[in-house]
């Protein structure tokens, strides 16, 4: 588990576009959190906003870190 977290973490934040998507994530759920707590918006939002952030951080690291594996196995294996 600790080896997925650091993985998690590198992959995040190996390039700029990557580091830009975790802090939009980020923000986005803020966002309707407060919308939530002023009641501008029902609380299912929320919940379905933080699942679907879930679902697709989990898709898009699981990605990257086959990504970011599968190149490192490359540069030391070419030649």
């Amino acid at each position: 588990m600790l080896n997925y977290i650091r993985e998690r973490q590198e992959a995040l934040a190996a390039t700029p576009g990557r580091r830009f998507y975790n802090y939009a994530a980020g923000a986005v759920i803020l966002a309707v959190m407060a919308l939530v707590f002023a009641g501008l918006a029902p609380i299912w939002i929320s919940w379905a906003t933080f699942a679907a952030s879930c679902v697709l951080d989990t898709f898009l690291t699981r990605r990257w870190i086959r990504e970011d594996t599968l190149r490192a196995y490359r540069a030391d294996h070419a030649g």
